[in-house]
């Protein structure tokens, strides 16, 4: 799995989620703390430099754990 895919995943993710909870981009980026344009660029798949505690910050924010936001990514064991 690239680093495209999961960034793909992961936006979709998190706007599927946003959108159940029919909360607005503008509205998570408030709760959250988080510049709208980066979480745009997250929602569309794009490299937004958010950190894990950015993840983290969303999931909260959505009211969900931070595995719904990773969920259908495949983590490799070494």
């Amino acid at each position: 799995m690239n680093t495209r895919n999961i960034l793909e995943i992961l936006g979709k993710n998190m706007h599927d989620i946003r959108f159940k909870k029919n909360m607005s981009l503008q509205e998570l980026a408030k709760k959250a703390h988080i510049g709208i344009r980066k979480l745009r660029k997250f929602e569309a798949g794009e490299y937004s430099g958010l950190k894990i505690s950015d993840y983290i910050k969303i999931a909260e924010s959505l009211g969900v754990s931070y595995e719904e936001i990773i969920k259908g990514i495949q983590f490799i064991e070494d």
